[in-house]
């Protein structure tokens, strides 16, 4: 019997005391850092600044930590459990990741307009999120546009393997260029404001020049 495509992962042991290991060192790092702000003295104000600014600073952005947290924590549970691994070839173009931290307010296909029952074609998804929140290519790629778009404003076009193409529009400002070769997760812009006032990312992905849901490709 095949165990219906699963096979146990006989190496959760090893994975567990890896994990005990770096929990240890991030105790370690932590005491250290207490220890640190503790004491009164240049070095310790210094760093207390440095602390305090990357805490509170806009371009401080948590959204990778936090997804890395959830996802370490979901495969912990997982050896918890005994879970098996599924065995499974991944194509890492069906595996793209959000572009900014944020709540999916429009979604891609037929909409109504506003004040009326005719409908338009919504050929991305709009992210509601803090005006000047850093946006992240989903995948990696390079820059094949920077332009200003009557109707989508500034926008970063990035082309994938796979015959992929992804869309970042609205952006307050583009922190890259034509040509520019960008990994994924590598910042390339910053959020701009909608007309509500809000800030907003319009994204789009596109399969040849066709556009596609993106909701079918991105990972959460």
């Amino acid at each position: 019997m095949d165990n219906w495509g699963f096979k146990r992962n006989n190496t959760n042991r090893f994975f567990a005391r890896g994990i005990v290991k770096q929990l240890l060192a991030a105790i370690v790092v932590f005491i250290i850092c207490v220890g640190i702000l503790s004491f009164e003295g240049a070095f310790s104000k210094k760093f207390h600044r440095q602390v305090a600014y990357y805490l509170t600073s806009q371009d401080g952005d948590w959204a990778p930590v936090i997804e890395t947290m959830v996802a370490a924590g979901l495969w912990m549970d997982s050896i918890n459990r005994g879970a098996f691994q599924v065995v499974a070839p991944r194509d890492d173009t069906l595996y793209l990741t959000l572009p900014v931290s944020g709540t999916i307010i429009r979604e891609f296909g037929w909409i109504e307009a506003a004040g009326n029952s005719q409908k338009l074609f919504h050929s991305g998804i709009d992210i509601e999120t803090e005006i000047g929140m850093p946006i992240r290519a989903a995948l990696d790629g390079q820059v094949i546009k920077v332009e200003v778009n009557d109707s989508l404003g500034r926008l970063v076009m990035i082309e994938h393997r796979g015959g992929l193409t992804t869309v970042y529009a609205n952006c307050s400002e583009v922190l890259v260029k034509e040509g520019d070769v960008i990994t994924q997760g590598q910042i390339i812009a910053k959020a701009g404001k909608s007309i509500s006032g809000k800030g907003q990312l319009h994204f789009e992905i596109r399969e040849g020049q066709q556009p596609a849901d993106p909701l079918k490709y991105l990972n959460f």
